[in-house]
């Protein structure tokens, strides 16, 4: 149909390109207004036909896709197929709403070897046009794998309608859904469901026949069947089914048999049966035989049943004598730990948690570590405290294993404060300790006390055990990070001068890049990035340093160069997302770079080949519906990508501004003073660009004094980031304006 109306479309403009020559022809002189021999007798005047539907920017847009999508077939028929997969995906983006070009693009990407992209546009065609149940149910594991769990679900779901749907009896596609379905619905803890479809799969498996499954499909969809069973188990008895569970259990134990494992489900089974008597047996069998297998969920449980009996006033002294029969049995010390810290007895706490640290050196636990921390922060032990911070930061420099342990202590600033000179001035006769001395630098970063932190950090360095060559990386980093970038500079380049890394370790020259570029030193700071970039020659974010640094430093054209020299360079692999991660982002520096040169087709197409491999790149949707707006082109389009955006992220205020601006665009006004004043939100310095704009919309509103105002707003905000130039232009329209009202 496609070839057929362009062959009608350019018979017709052929014959509206002669009527107006037919038109214009003269009678021959002496024939008494007759026209001569072979040329038509025009009566009347052509007249122009009247359109009845006036084309709109939408229409214009679908043209361009149908354009768009028969020069795809046209460069698939000549077999270049990387031209025909770009053509088609932009049909896709300017006629959002068409199917044909979703399903020309997934089979062409793959047998590009595109896997990570034909992947994205199937799971849009799955969305747009879910026919086939098979390739959902394979995209939803995929989707599961990547860890977006909610969409997987809701693919499994359109599987399953579909199935249903076509009245199919169910066999094993239908089976494996089912179990796909189960193990969601478990992780987002919805028992109910995730018990209904396990049910199902339960079923099947008793009837195998019944359902197309031979032994090998049975493995496969079981994997593991002691641990699936066990899963099914888990799911009937939340969901209340406990006939079911105590099934599924023993389905578990007769394909491997776990003594402790069966004991603590039949202990949760009578629990659930309200048969407290039953579940305390169970449990005082599997404690007496001295197991530690299921975690501290027994001694949890315990404490349950307890109270259900009211014995509550029983449990810290049962699991005292648990403790004192079994004192390797880890996740009971530990329960007994926390049972005495909530009894506020926490003398007996301690040694607990160091016997913890004592007999498991090689992996000490980091609950043990924890408990300590807070302990030690609730008695005000400065010494141990800072001790046992120092000992966990050792293992990895960094406070982050200490979770909420370590966040309340950078929290509390008095504290801090307290243990960085602690680690600055020890006790006498005593020596603060490499971890400690590491643990103090950073907490004196996370005060913003830098001077303390470089005065700790060079003890580090000296001090016993130290890990130099870690120190100057963290070090530099967290100063890094604290926007200190001279002082990071020097401690990574004071980690080259002294070679704390091996000379062919690409990270220091790296960083100092980093750093270098930050504190003004252009120049070094290129050659650091060659430096590394040598170091690391197959890596392109390595590559890429120099690139960011010309940018950064506004060298726009060299900048442009290096990322067009990057993006030339690695295009071609499309086998590791680092490089399609590290290209994406290039490409998005290379359009911002061509709006500062004012190449504004260039910048677009930048962008066009990001949202090409990435058609649900929010940030480039918002992008370009931006620069098409600002341009007053494909406005129904631009407005459609921009909401895309927002649906995605609602409380982006760059976003919620390239709606304002579309919206002002298409001459809707009101709506766009509305979004760019939510988009200016009330910040003392809010964003000049956003003020600028509403104060466009207000104008076109009617709103002078209102405009005025936001116009003052913004050209103060540019005075102060020293954009004197653009401030200049805010005062020249605010000028402008003044005129024309008075006028």
């Amino acid at each position: 149909m496609i070839y057929a109306n362009r062959t009608f479309r350019a018979l017709a403009i052929c014959i509206l390109a002669l009527t107006p020559v037919i038109a214009r022809a003269e009678p021959a002189a002496g024939s008494a207004g007759r026209p001569p021999d072979g040329v038509l007798d025009l009566d009347d005047p052509v007249e122009r036909l009247a359109p009845l539907h006036t084309k709109t920017d939408a229409d214009a847009d679908k043209l361009r896709a149908l354009a768009l999508f028969a020069a795809a077939r046209v460069a698939e028929q000549k077999q270049d197929y990387v031209s025909a997969l770009r053509q088609y995906e932009r049909a896709f983006r300017f006629n959002p709403d068409a199917v044909a070009p979703l399903r020309e693009i997934v089979p062409l990407a793959f047998n590009l070897d595109r896997q990570s992209e034909g992947i994205r546009y199937a799971l849009i065609l799955a969305d747009r046009d879910p026919s086939d149940p098979m390739l959902l149910a394979r995209l939803a594991g995929y989707l599961t794998e990547e860890g977006d769990t909610e969409r997987a679900r809701a693919l499994c779901e359109k599987a399953i309608a579909l199935y249903e749907k076509g009245n199919v009896k169910p066999a094993a596609p239908q089976v494996a859904l089912w179990m796909e379905m189960g193990r969601l619905y478990f992780l987002a803890k919805e028992y109910d469901k995730t018990a209904l479809y396990f049910g199902k799969v339960y079923n099947a498996l008793e009837n195998p026949s019944a359902f197309g499954l031979d032994q090998g499909m049975q493995r496969a969809l079981l994997n593991k069947t002691e641990l699936a069973y066990q899963l099914f188990g888990e799911s009937f008895l939340e969901a209340g089914k406990l006939e079911q569970a105590e099934a599924a259990f023993n389905k578990s134990n007769a394909v491997k048999a776990d003594e402790a494992l069966a004991l603590y489900n039949r202990a949760r089974l009578a629990f659930k049966k309200k048969d407290y008597a039953e579940s305390l047996a169970r449990l005082e069998a599997y404690c007496d035989k001295h197991f530690a297998s299921q975690g501290t969920g027994p001694y949890h449980l315990l404490a349950e049943v307890l109270a259900q009996l009211d014995h509550k006033d029983e449990l810290l002294s049962r699991v005292e004598k648990l403790h004192e029969a079994n004192p390797d049995n880890m996740p009971l010390a530990y329960y007994l730990a926390q049972q005495y810290r909530a009894a506020g007895d926490l003398a007996k706490a301690e040694p607990i948690y160091r016997s913890l640290l004592e007999k498991h050196k090689a992996r000490p636990p980091l609950e043990a570590y924890q408990g300590l921390v807070e302990l030690y922060r609730e008695q005000k032990q400065l010494p141990k405290l800072l001790a046992i911070v120092g000992d966990a930061v050792a293992r990895g420099n960094s406070l982050t294993p200490l979770g909420d342990a370590g966040k309340a202590i950078v929290e509390d600033t008095a504290l801090s404060k307290d243990l960085i000179a602690l680690a600055q001035n020890p006790a006498p006769g005593t020596q603060t300790s490499y971890g400690s001395l590491v643990a103090a630098g950073l907490l004196a970063i996370e005060q913003e006390d830098y001077a303390a932190a470089n005065s700790i950090f060079e003890s580090a360095m000296r001090a016993p055990g130290a890990k130099q060559g870690e120190i100057v990386v963290t070090w530099g980093l967290e100063l890094f990070l604290a926007g200190q970038y001279a002082d990071a500079a020097k401690v990574f380049q004071r980690g080259l001068d002294e070679k704390l890394l091996p000379e062919n370790n690409p990270t220091l020259p790296f960083y100092l890049a980093g750093a270098l570029e930050m504190s003004g030193r252009t120049d070094e700071a290129l050659a650091a990035a060659k430096k590394a970039a040598e170091l690391q020659k197959d890596s392109p974010r390595f590559a890429g340093r120099a690139a960011w640094i010309e940018s950064h430093a506004k060298r726009y054209k060299a900048a442009q160069e290096s990322y067009q020299a990057l993006v030339e360079r690695f295009e071609k692999q499309h086998d590791s997302p680092e490089v399609r991660e590290v290209l994406h982002d290039a490409k998005l520096a290379l359009s911002n770079l061509c709006v500062q040169t004012g190449d504004m087709p260039q910048s677009e197409e930048w962008i066009e080949q990001v949202l090409d491999e990435f058609p649900e790149d929010f940030g480039a949707l918002n992008d370009l519906g931006y620069l098409w707006a600002d341009a007053g082109k494909h406005l129904a389009l631009a407005d459609r990508m921009i909401r895309a955006a927002i649906a995605h992220e609602p409380d982006n205020k760059a976003f919620r501004d390239s709606l304002g601006w579309v919206l002002f665009k298409q001459g809707k006004y009101a709506e766009a003073v509305k979004e760019l004043k939510t988009a200016a939100g009330s910040e003392e310095e809010p964003d000049a660009t956003i003020l600028d704009h509403l104060a466009e919309a207000l104008v076109k509103a009617g709103s002078q004094a209102e405009a005025i105002e936001a116009w003052n707003r913004a050209a103060a905000t540019y005075d102060k980031q020293g954009e004197a130039e653009k401030a200049k232009q805010i005062r020249e329209k605010i000028s402008a304006s003044a005129a024309t009202n008075k006028s």
